[in-house]
């Protein structure tokens, strides 16, 4: 029953758009059988969107390449966290105790996140936030691109890194998260998306699309290690419907 969606595929060590679709769509045939102009509109490049807890691993991701925590660190998870005049809670509205950080991606702990992005800092995080990507365009050559808003991490006040760290009060279009986990997959190296490959005119090939290394964001251990904690919350955390038997899929 959701109002929209669309599915990306993308090589994340060239870049390459292989998939692309999204819905509400319409019929290219009929194109004038639409309900709304929104119709016509690709969401994963014009709906900029609160990413959610899909982005804890961009944050989790910045405090172990800053050396700040590895898998093994603990805190303890008391359920929520007082700030001024907010409570923040996990989703499971439970004190989980003492955890680390692979049960923080494993179990999407609120509170987990929070305690990185205190120790790793705002300006720390705000750097790698942009570092991914997020706040600007991607490039890709399609039109009506948005950059989405990240806006609040320049603002006074703990409470939207806090959020931020769990993808709430900042927005990204989904080829911008797409980009970003590339960015883990590939070795820590953010890749500019292409969808087209080449023209050919006159039968002769007149533009070859080439890989874009924009720059590098994450150490390979760093991409590795985390790429290990992706995996664990697929086998044994949120993401158990993800399992493919015979892969190892990080998510």
């Amino acid at each position: 029953q959701a109002d929209s969606a669309s599915a990306i595929i993308m090589n994340p060590f060239t870049g390459e758009i292989m998939a692309m679709c999204s819905y509400p769509d319409f019929d290219p045939n009929e194109y004038n059988m639409v309900e709304t102009v929104k119709e016509y509109n690709n969401t994963g490049i014009f709906d900029a969107y609160e990413p959610g807890s899909i982005f804890k691993p961009i944050t989790m991701a910045a405090a172990l390449d800053m050396g700040i925590v590895t898998p093994e660190t603990t805190y303890i998870d008391n359920g929520e966290v007082k700030i001024d005049k907010y409570t923040i809670r996990n989703s499971d509205k439970k004190a989980n105790g003492k955890k680390n950080m692979i049960d923080v991606l494993d179990l999407s702990l609120n509170t987990g996140m929070i305690f990185v992005v205190e120790k790793l800092g705002i300006l720390k995080f705000k750097q790698y936030v942009e570092n991914f990507g997020f706040g600007e365009r991607t490039g890709i050559q399609l039109k009506s691109e948005v950059a989405g808003n990240i806006r609040s991490l320049s603002k006074k006040g703990k409470i939207y890194s806090y959020t931020a760290s769990f993808g709430q009060g900042i927005t990204a279009t989904p080829l911008q998260m797409v980009q970003a986990y590339s960015t883990i997959a590939n070795g820590g190296y953010l890749v500019k998306p292409y969808i087209i490959d080449k023209v050919i005119d006159k039968g002769e090939e007149v533009y070859k699309a080439q890989t874009k290394i924009l720059q590098k964001v994450l150490d390979q251990r760093t991409s590795t290690i985390l790429s290990g904690m992706l995996v664990s919350v697929v086998k044994q955390g949120h993401a158990k419907l993800a399992d493919v038997p015979g892969y190892n899929i990080a998510g």
